[in-house]
């Protein structure tokens, strides 16, 4: 092959090859690929995330930080862990989609300046990870408007397998970021008990752990006769059980129903010690009652609660039935 062949076929396979690059350059920035900064959002290592602010133009704003195995909602509250899960996995996977059109860059500009979300997150250290902000969705609503800080162009990102916007998951009312766990308690750490029944006094009963495996259940009230029965052996353990696990159907801050509801007598008045000191009571009052056909009894179905350490819920009796027992469960004869 003569020297001038050669070189020639060098030079278009040159060419080839730097043709090939460019377009897979170009086909990878229309699926979405990290080539650039401004297009890298997700962040693969959600460990290092330590803390996250959201917040939106009307002022609302939402601050999570990591406390040991938990995450805390605005210093105060354990944030609700799917809600956590759900973030965090939107935060790791989330992709631009495709490179929007010059023409219609100004309108998603805008629409993100009117309703978007910003979003930081923090590493241990309290440096910045990754600021950007979250927009509205797309006419089809399967992909959602991004735009990093900073930069210039806006993209339209979404969730690969994922049907819809994932704005969703950057929640900023309370309401959605409270932990809906009422009672978490390991029997063998639940120091006292009590149990008031305002309308049914006799019933009402105090728990107190004595020593291993000893337990004195009392009247609550003085004018309630002491029970000459033998107490149930088990009894007590059995039902401290009922506290492993208790959450509520879903979080009422915000019900029209809340003042008149806490003005009214409740049915029950549950207090729970730790054997750390820490303290929770517990009110619930009946909302949702049914009538037994069978027994000619009326049922309650659910409880408007309120909790001594902020949230006002709504409870459903089949998960907290089983904590509402009377003074005279506890004693019989069966041994």
């Amino acid at each position: 092959m003569k020297r001038s062949t050669i070189i020639l076929f060098l030079l278009f396979a040159a060419l080839g090859a730097g043709t090939w690059f460019a377009l897979r350059y170009n086909q990878k920035a229309k699926q979405g690929s990290h080539i650039s900064p401004d297009m890298d959002f997700g962040i693969e290592n959600t460990d290092e995330i330590y803390k996250i602010f959201i917040a939106d133009r009307t002022g609302r704003t939402a601050t999570l930080e990591r406390n040991g195995s938990k995450w805390l909602y605005n210093k105060a509250y354990v944030a609700r862990q799917t809600a956590i899960d759900q973030l965090l996995e939107t935060m790791k996977k989330m992709r631009v989609n495709y490179i929007p059109s010059a023409a219609s860059e100004p309108g998603m500009i805008k629409s993100i300046a009117a309703e978007g979300i910003k979003v930081e997150a923090y590493d241990k250290e309290g440096k910045i990870i990754k600021v950007y902000y979250v927009g509205g969705v797309t006419n089809d609503e399967t992909g959602t408007y991004v735009m990093m800080e900073g930069a210039e162009h806006p993209y339209v990102a979404h969730i690969p397998i994922m049907v819809g916007s994932f704005r969703i998951h950057f929640r900023l009312e309370p309401d959605e970021w409270y932990d809906r766990t009422i009672f978490e308690e390991k029997p063998e750490d639940i120091q006292f008990v009590s149990v008031e029944y305002p309308q049914k006094k006799s019933e009402s009963f105090k728990l107190e752990k004595k020593a291993a495996l000893e337990y004195a259940i009392t009247p609550f009230f003085s004018t309630t006769p002491v029970s000459h029965q033998q107490q149930k052996k088990g009894s007590a353990e059995a039902y401290l059980v009922g506290f492993e696990k208790l959450g509520c159907e879903a979080h009422e801050t915000h019900s029209p129903e809340r003042d008149s509801i806490i003005s009214l007598v409740p049915f029950a008045i549950v207090t729970l010690k730790n054997k750390n000191g820490t303290e929770k009571v517990v009110k619930f009052w009946p909302v949702e009652q049914i009538d037994d056909p069978n027994t000619k009894k009326t049922l309650t179905i659910r409880y408007l609660t309120e909790c001594s350490w902020g949230p006002f819920v709504l409870t459903q009796h089949k998960v907290f039935g089983p904590i509402f027992r009377g003074y005279s469960h506890f004693f019989g004869s069966k041994n």
